[in-house]
């Protein structure tokens, strides 16, 4: 005889008889739970990752197969394994126990052994041709998907360089480029073909695209940065946040002198600031509305920036920028009250018997992204703030054929939100080309998992990825968050609970009616044989 029963009703995969067993019995199911059920994580990544799979694959030693599961929902794991802002974390339901799961740093650990693998060619079975246009997260992402299900996809990108803003907004110290280099090549290698240096609409008509290509989706991403109409802009030494990263990765800006004065609180001011300080700056100081806890970018990232030795004026905004000689000298600023109107809608208002000076060698301006209105083909019809109008759904333009998505269509956003749309363009594309209905069955969100394990689950301190020394950053474009090594990784996935998984009984034959798993089942969800016998207490316990 041997175990009677798992109830799956009861069970709710916390993993404790897995480790109860000294005969290694009981295995963890992640795929047979309740289909209805997400765990928070995935339910909170754009992308759909099934963090509750690849992660219990890992754990038991199983890197491909985890692999394989990273490589249905993500084109470029080793790159949003370093930029995410893992949202997943956020809601990781070990929060309740002590910390979450270091997902990202997990994801990062995987994709990388990733690198080394070279694709093999995708066989296409559709003779219908797509073709992308940009080639960042978005359009990347959806020449992936389409080139696994079978379709000849080409993406055209107007830059000479592949990338987009990966390699234009993303300084190295973040993305390397030998990463970057080696996931394009991977995607390449499925048989992508790409075209750099044609821009749609001046080099080709999106007219003459359609007339060879069956479907076309538009991700051109917003890689002008928005105007700031104040006095003093068009000083020497002033320039703009997303054209000074685009001049840094392009390798023609290679030094900055002096004092430094970053405007703007997001993301890119972050980079800036830190790309200005590697790059010989004597000083580097940020001008933002809000207060530091309320900073738009990441805070880790914000954390770095302090820690490099940025200084933050944060409550302050520009009032003019000063010159002499026709170069920028400094930056007046005026007292911010509030960055948001009653409504939620960005309208700073100033006190302005609250003024104070800054002196600057040089003056970056990087207070947000916006689309170039010339990226846009007049077809394509335009929101009021110069996004293309698409399908919330489906993501289909006014212009049938035609899809968009990324951050022309959403407005800035994150990497990992650019790849969903990318996957989410490539199943509209698949079902117009097969002439199905494009929005069945999309609307749906799974359910949470309900009940997440909790009770007998130990508190372990989370393991954080270690970082290159501060003092190892200056006049360098290093990595600074690094990775796991393999004994950290395998500390981490232990902490993964599993959530929504159940129990199993893998090998019953090997079952000795210890009653290990019944006496520690914390929802008493394990019932052994009535012919059970308690046995002494085994040495290894």
């Amino acid at each position: 005889m041997s175990i009677e029963l798992v109830d799956r009703e009861l069970c709710n995969g916390c993993g404790i008889c897995v480790t109860a067993c000294p005969l290694d019995v009981i295995r963890l199911d992640t795929l047979a739970a309740d289909k209805g059920e997400y765990p928070s994580c995935r339910r909170a990544c754009p992308a759909g990752v099934d963090m509750r799979s690849y992660l219990y694959l890992l754990r038991d030693g199983m890197i491909e197969e985890a692999m394989e599961v990273l490589r249905d929902a993500l084109p470029l794991p080793a790159i949003t394994g370093r930029v995410c802002p893992h949202p997943c974390e956020s809601e990781c339901s070990r929060n309740e126990v002590d910390e979450a799961v270091n997902i990202n740093a997990l994801e990062r650990f995987v994709a990388d052994r990733w690198l080394d693998e070279k694709a093999e060619p995708v066989p296409q079975v559709y003779a219908a041709k797509v073709a992308v246009v940009g080639s960042g997260p978005a359009g990347l992402a959806c020449a992936y998907f389409l080139s696994r299900m079978g379709y000849p996809v080409t993406v055209f990108e107007a830059r000479p360089v592949l990338g987009g803003m990966l390699r234009l907004g993303i300084p190295e110290y973040r993305l390397p480029r030998t990463v970057l280099d080696t996931q394009l090549g991977y995607i390449g290698r499925m048989g992508v073909e790409f075209k750099s240096g044609i821009a749609v609409g001046r080099d080709v008509t999106l007219e003459a695209v359609q007339k060879e290509y069956a479907a076309v989706f538009y991700a051109v991403g917003n890689q002008s940065s928005r105007r700031l109409e104040i006095d003093g802009v068009g000083l020497g030494g002033v320039s703009w946040g997303l054209d000074f990263l685009a001049g840094v990765n392009l390798k023609r800006v290679t030094g900055v002198k002096g004092r430094v004065v970053v405007i703007g609180g997001g993301n890119v001011a972050v980079d800036v600031a830190l790309t200005a300080l590697r790059l010989g700056a004597e000083s580097v100081e940020m001008v933002c509305l809000e207060s530091v806890g309320t900073m738009p970018a990441f805070k880790e990232e914000i954390d770095q920036a302090v820690e490099e030795g940025v200084r933050i004026y944060d409550g302050w905004g520009p009032k003019r920028i000063l010159g002499a000689g026709g170069e920028a000298a400094g930056v007046e600023l005026v007292r911010c009250t509030c960055v948001y109107d009653g409504r939620g809608r960005f309208r700073p208002t100033y006190d302005e018997r609250l003024t104070k000076t800054i002196g600057a060698d040089a003056v970056i301006l990087a207070v947000g992204q916006t689309v170039d209105p010339a990226s846009i083909p007049e077809k394509l019809k335009t929101t009021a703030g110069g996004t293309i109008q698409v399908d919330p759904v489906t993501l289909e333009t006014t212009c049938p054929g035609v899809f968009a998505g990324g951050d022309v269509v959403s407005g800035p956003a994150s990497v990992v939100e650019a790849v969903a749309a990318g996957r989410r363009a490539s199943t509209s594309i698949d079902r117009c080309l097969k002439k199905q209905d494009l929005k069945g069955g999309r609307r749906l969100l799974p359910k949470r998992v309900k009940r997440p394990p909790k009770e007998g689950v130990e508190s372990v301190a989370r393991n954080a990825a270690p970082v290159l020394a501060a003092g190892q950053r200056a006049g360098n474009f290093k990595e600074v968050k690094l990775g796991f090594d393999e004994d950290t990784a395998d500390l981490e996935v232990q902490r993964c609970m599993t959530c929504g998984s159940r129990a199993v009984i893998s090998y019953v034959d090997d079952c000795m009616l210890c009653l290990y798993c019944e006496q520690d089942c914390p929802q008493t969800a394990i019932y052994v044989s009535p012919e059970k016998k308690v046995l002494p207490l085994m040495p290894w316990r």
